[in-house]
C-alpha cells in the first residue's frame, strides 16, 4: 500500500507542474509539491483507517482530498488501512480510539505545516489546498467513552 501512495505522489509531482512551475524551476527556485502531497496522503489514511474508531467523522472530514487530487485528473487508491484496522480491532475500544486519535492529531500537524509551504510557494495555476478542520476526537484524555 505504501508503495503505491510512493508512486502516486511520484506521478501527481510533475503532473503539478505548469509553465509557471517551470518558470519557477527556471530561476531556481524550484517547488517540490511531494511533501504536501505525502501529507494530504497520509492524513486521508489515517482519517478513513480510523474512522470507525473515534468521533466526529475524520474520513468526512477529509473528503477534500479526494477531490483535490481528482482537480487533478488523479484518482487516490483505496486508502483504508486494513491491516491496521484489523489490530486496532483486536484492542479495548478507548485504547484504539487513542491510538487513532494520536496518529490523527500527528498526521493533522504535519498538514497544516505543509499546507503552509505550499501555500507560499506553490505557483499561482495550482490548485488551493483543501481546508480540513482536526475535531476533538474523544471527549476525554484517554477516550474512555469508546
Amino acid at each position: 500500500m505504501m508503495r503505491t501512495l510512493l508512486t502516486t505522489v511520484a506521478l501527481l509531482a510533475p503532473l503539478c507542474c505548469s509553465s509557471a512551475g517551470l518558470a519557477q524551476e527556471e530561476e531556481g527556485a524550484a517547488f517540490d509539491p511531494s511533501p504536501f502531497l505525502s501529507s494530504m496522503i497520509a492524513l486521508r489514511g489515517a482519517a478513513v483507517t480510523c474512522d470507525p474508531f473515534v468521533a466526529n467523522s475524520p474520513g468526512q472530514r477529509t473528503a477534500a482530498v479526494p477531490e483535490f487530487f481528482s482537480t487533478l485528473k488523479q484518482t487516490l487508491p483505496e486508502l483504508v488501512d486494513a491491516e491496521t484496522q484489523a489490530s486496532l480491532n483486536r484492542f479495548v475500544g478507548s485504547q484504539a480510539a487513542v491510538l487513532c486519535r494520536d496518529k490523527l492529531q500527528a498526521a493533522y500537524t504535519n498538514y497544516g505545516a505543509q499546507v503552509r509551504i505550499y501555500a507560499e510557494r506553490k505557483p499561482e495555476d495550482w490548485p488551493e489546498p483543501p481546508e480540513i478542520s482536526s475535531a476533538a476526537w474523544c471527549s476525554s484524555e484517554h477516550c474512555l467513552e469508546f
